[in-house]
């Protein structure tokens, strides 16, 4: 508010917003078209955080970006450090997984890979000797506990943010990433290492139970493509979709953005996902061809974190995760205040 009277907010050049607008309107579709209306109205509370994207495109610049990252920083290596010591005390079986500082595991993975993937852009191409005495050791404690957290959607998202730097930027990387994995496979302890494996395993029971639940989402989808079969009403109505060979019988989410947010909001809603997506990736690297020094590095950042967090949800629902999809959220709006600093 305090921005707005002074006449501060420049977020109407931020194309994004309209991507924003959109998802949010259809999501009140869907809950007006709800199977049941009053019961999807209760989910309605989590779109406010949707306003974290015109306030970030509004109200940062590139010091203030410096200082977030700081404090994002800080929180993830207490966080993991944390983790850590939970691992070395018990937390290191698929039934007893490291959570740091969060409630859930699958929140502790998405947030901190968030975290590590924006200080992968800062160290690859922030020159500062003295910036880099602090963000190389924060990105490796942050890894490790990634890496032990049995947490395979991150350590996927985490890849492909890797392999993001190395394809454009970086191509000699490749080289180290070779030597990396080799280390990797030789120091990593057995289970995490058989997890990793499981990845690739289709008779693995998380594995079909998720392929299950992209083949129930998507009959959701098309039996109401439109606006789908309302907010919080997936959970509700799977049991009338369930494949029944199905390993679970009950799910909270079907463990897939793009299926989730079809089923829930359909089709409508899906493409309004994938407009913010779309109009994200395209500024944002069309400012990462053309971009001044100073904000290269946190372009390249929330650009691979998003990357990262999107390709990991395509194996878990994290955009209906308040703590990840609000720091998702940021990573979204803050390349537009960037850009616009700088023009």
């Amino acid at each position: 508010m305090a921005a707005l009277v002074k006449g501060h907010l420049h977020w109407r050049r931020a194309n994004i917003q309209w991507a924003v607008f959109a998802y949010v309107v259809l999501s009140f579709g869907s809950v007006f078209f709800s199977r049941d209306p009053l019961a999807s109205a209760a989910e309605l509370g989590e779109l406010a955080a949707f306003l974290l994207v015109p306030m970030t495109a509004s109200l940062l610049n590139g010091q203030r970006w410096d200082r977030l990252l700081m404090v994002l920083t800080g929180v993830s290596v207490v966080s993991s450090s944390y983790g850590l010591w939970q691992y070395l005390h018990g937390a290191s079986d698929l039934s007893n997984r490291l959570h740091g500082l969060n409630n859930h595991y699958m929140t502790f993975s998405g947030w901190t890979l968030i975290v590590v993937l924006l200080l992968l852009g800062d160290i690859a191409f922030n020159r500062d000797p003295q910036r880099l005495m602090w963000t190389i050791p924060a990105f490796g404690i942050s890894s490790i506990a990634l890496l032990l957290s049995f947490t395979r959607s991150a350590w996927v998202g985490l890849g492909a943010g890797l392999c993001l730097v190395a394809i454009v930027w970086r191509p000699k990387a490749l080289y180290a990433y070779s030597i990396l994995l080799l280390l990797l496979w030789l120091l990593l302890p057995g289970p995490i290492l058989n997890r990793a494996v499981s990845i690739f395993d289709l008779r693995d029971d998380s594995n079909y139970d998720r392929l299950c639940m992209v083949k129930s989402g998507i009959q959701m989808a098309s039996d109401f493509p439109v606006f789908g079969v309302g907010l919080g009403m997936v959970q509700v109505h799977y049991a009338n979709y369930r494949v029944d060979d199905a390993p679970r019988k009950k799910v909270p989410h079907l463990h897939n953005n793009v299926v989730q947010i079809a089923a829930e909001r359909g089709l409508f809603g899906l493409a309004a996902y994938a407009s913010i997506l779309f109009v994200f990736v395209f500024r944002t690297w069309r400012g990462v061809r053309t971009s001044k020094r100073p904000e290269f590095p946190a372009l390249v950042g929330c650009l691979l974190a998003v990357a990262g967090i999107t390709v990991a949800g395509l194996f878990e629902y994290n955009w209906g995760d308040a703590e990840v999809g609000i720091l998702t959220l940021v990573c979204l709006g803050a390349p537009f205040a960037l850009m616009q600093e700088a023009s």
